[in-house]
């Protein structure tokens, strides 16, 4: 299975996904760029009420379990009225607003978890379509907050009815599926090597805290990264440091038993 593969399978998932979610929500690509349309004096009319989020003015304009957008204009520079110069798909992708879903309603106020937004088409699940993102907040908001705009994307249930039922649903459940067990598989042989070159560096390590519990941690240390020991600068040469633990023997510093097993231990370190 080749890296090349894995890339092509993967590519097709968020392919499908990208034409699946996208086609949730109708759009007209003959429209101008939707920055344009926001520009004061340029004369761009608004978008088609078709295209649009229908406005939440009030919390009986949605129901639990409906997914909204949220777009607060009173933390932005140049506040624009998003809800009618953006399509609603437009306005997903845009990553200018947060995405949604409804909880709970009062008379006056409408409650809402954030969830993971399908924009820029990142996800490829499509079955956690509409579900909370990990780091998800909720909040309680009135909605009609001057410069703040709530669009009603559609029922929750509607949306994932109408995934399911887009006929490149199977499409995608199957390179999604491919793509999931490369990933479990990819995982495995990260895994497996970590425990190998783990078991590998094992002697190594000990090797080299034995050595400085003699030497001391300013000549010789354990590098993590590069899986190796290093030693100080000044005993960087070829056999240096051999001459230094030699040293140590003939002024008695360490007796021989040391000696050899140290001796032993740079070997196995290839110092």
């Amino acid at each position: 299975m080749t890296t090349d593969f894995s890339s092509d399978v993967r590519q097709l998932a968020m392919t499908l996904g990208h034409t699946i979610v996208a086609s949730l929500w109708a759009h007209d690509d003959d429209l101008p760029d939707p920055l344009q349309r926001v520009q004061k004096g340029n004369g761009l009319p608004p978008v088609p009420v078709a295209l649009r989020a229908p406005a939440v003015t009030s919390p009986a304009d949605v129901s639990v379990d409906d997914l909204v957008l949220i777009y607060d204009q009173r933390r932005r520079t140049q506040p624009f009225d998003m809800l009618r110069y953006f399509t609603a798909r437009e306005a997903i992708a845009s990553g200018k607003a947060v995405l949604a879903r409804v909880t709970a309603t009062t008379a006056a106020t409408i409650t809402v978890t954030q969830v993971a937004a399908p924009a820029p088409w990142r996800s490829l699940d499509l079955t956690t379509f509409g579900e909370a993102a990990p780091d998800a907040r909720g909040w309680t908001l009135r909605p009609n907050i001057p410069n703040r705009q709530i669009g009603r994307l559609g029922s929750l249930a509607d949306l994932r009815r109408r995934l399911a039922a887009h006929p490149s649903y199977p499409g995608w459940q199957k390179s999604f599926t491919a793509t999931q067990r490369m990933k479990k598989t990819q995982a495995e042989a990260r895994a497996e090597q970590w425990r190998q070159e783990q078991e590998r560096q094992s002697p190594l390590r000990d090797a080299t805290e034995h050595l400085q519990q003699m030497l001391g941690h300013d000549l010789i240390q354990w590098e993590p990264i590069a899986g190796r020991a290093v030693v100080a600068r000044d005993l960087r040469a070829p056999g240096r440091l051999r001459t230094y633990v030699a040293g140590l023997h003939y002024t008695g510093a360490i007796d021989t038993g040391s000696f050899t097993g140290m001796q032993r231990q740079l070997v196995l370190l290839g110092l």
